[in-house]
This record gives C-alpha cells, structure tokens and sequence, in this order.
C-alpha cells in the first residue's frame, strides 16, 4: 500500500483504533441517519469485529432520507436494524423532558429530542455516534460564506472591519464548536446515562481531532463535502449516493414540529416569535432544577 493511501486511510485507523480501546463489548448500538458521519462509525465499529445494530429514527408518518437511508444500508452490511417511530403527540411532556436535561438552545432541544425514544428501544450498553464530526468540515452556511474560497475570507475579513467584529480563523472558529456544547452533546450524554448507558464518540478523540485539524475549509470538502470521510472509507462508493449534510432535527422535520409550540401559551409564556427566544426563557427559568 501506497504511502498516499496509507495517509487517506489514517481517519478510519484512528476511529477504529478508538472503538477498540472503549468499546469491550462485542454487541454495539449504533445511532445511524443516511450521513457520512455516523456511516463510518458503523464501518468501523463493524470492521474491527463489533456486531452492529443499528437505531435510526422517523417522526411518526414520516420516514426520512436519513431513516430510509439507514435501513438500505444496514440491509446491505447485515447489520440489524431497529427503527424507531418517534410520536408527534406528546410533544408537551417531551418538551418539559428536554427541560430537565437542561437543554438551551434550540439545536439542543431539537437534537436531543428524538432520542427520548430511541435511547428507550436501545439493548446494548455501548452507544456509537458520529457526534461532533461537523465541527471539523464546516458544512454550515455560516462556515462556507467565510472558508470556503479565499473571496469568501476576503469578503469576511472586510465585513469584520467594517462592523468591527472580531474575525475568526477556521481553526478557532471549529474550536469554539468542539470545546462548546456540540449540538446538544452534554444533554445527549446525561440522556444516555439516565438510560445506564455509555455514549461513544469516535470523532471527539484527541488524536481524530488533532488529525482532522491540520486541514483546511478546502482540503477536508474538496471535491466534496467530507472528502476526508468519504476517501478513508472506500466501502461507502457501495451505497449509491449519499446526499450532502442537513442537520438531522431539519432533515427530519423536528424543527417544524417544535414551531408548533409557538401557539403554545404555557410553553411561549413570554409571546416569543422565535423558538431559539423561547429555549433560552426555559433554561434561564429551570436552569437550577436537579435532573
């Protein structure tokens, strides 16, 4: 093997290696939607031995890219597949749920939320995501506007002069994302331990991090998006096409069901417009409530 292909495969060594070190368990859960990301946690929890059931959820009467995705590939992989039906009913109860885990901002809310269900279906003890991987590429169209071509930094950098805002480099701007709160990634841990579960997430190791974060806008979605991801793992040119990132509460329609709590007097108690008004006026409300 080349030394060229031996850098491209390096990611999946790594995540492998990872899975390896804290998975002891030959059967894992894996929480899978039709993305790069979670796919290559699956082949790798997969291709070094693990038994791989994989948990994909669906808003009832809905059934996703993402959750169609899943089951296509967990068909052609053999791996067992248990989908989930997440209602749209009890979205009063499952809000004050949310709330308990201490939940902030909308991504959070809207994030975490199918996984009241899923984790209540998962059997195994070691839970696999691809959590925080989006935090490397910049997919958003935040991180593109000021990355992805060096116009785009140019037009970022004047824009910054001119309203005097402070302007991040690529490398601080994924820092701030990793170090934060990545997408409800606390919330989402206490949700697994409420349910004696240990979440797994290959892509916040320190040596994928420091790998991942030597590359630029261009290097890592060039010529498409997660090219880093989609290089490493070969076997993903097997699974037809796989669209580009959509964050999973917009693919799924979890963002539209939780504006529907606009009308809500008891949950808008404030008379907000916006659903990111009303998720912060919770936390600041309950933020002291034991979970």
């Amino acid at each position: 093997m080349s030394l060229k292909k031996v850098y491209k495969m390096k990611l999946k060594k790594l995540l492998e290696k990872y899975i390896e070190v804290n998975v002891p368990n030959k059967n894992v859960a894996v929480l899978m939607g039709g993305g790069v990301d979670a796919i290559s946690v699956a082949l790798s929890a997969h291709d070094v031995g693990k038994v791989v059931h994989v948990y994909s959820f669906h808003l009832e009467g809905d059934e996703s890219y993402d959750y169609l995705k899943a089951k296509e590939i967990s068909q052609y992989m053999g791996w067992k597949f248990i989908g989930v039906n997440v209602p749209k009913t009890n979205i009063i109860e499952d809000w004050h749920r949310l709330v308990k885990l201490k939940c902030r901002k909308k991504t959070h809310f809207e994030c975490v939320f199918p996984f009241l269900y899923v984790y209540e279906k998962v059997k195994q003890k070691h839970v696999i995501t691809g959590w925080g991987a989006d935090a490397y590429f910049g997919p958003s169209k935040k991180a593109m506007m000021r990355y992805s071509s060096p116009i785009k930094w140019d037009n970022y950098t004047r824009y910054c002069k001119e309203h005097k805002q402070k302007q991040l480099t690529f490398d601080e701007f994924r820092n701030e994302y990793l170090d934060g709160d990545c997408a409800g990634l606390k919330e989402h841990t206490r949700l697994a331990e409420l349910h004696n579960k240990k979440h797994i997430t290959p892509y916040l190791d320190e040596k994928v991090r420091s790998y991942l974060m030597k590359k630029s806008w261009t290097e890592l979605n060039t010529p498409r998006q997660k090219e880093t991801i989609r290089k490493a793992f070969t076997k993903l040119k097997k699974f037809g096409n796989i669209k580009p990132h959509i964050n999973l509460h917009l693919g799924s329609g979890v963002d539209k069901l939780f504006e529907t709590l606009l009308n809500n007097d008891d949950i808008n108690f404030k008379g907000r417009k916006r659903m990111m008004d009303i998720c912060r006026d919770w936390y600041e409300k309950n933020a002291v409530l034991p979970i």
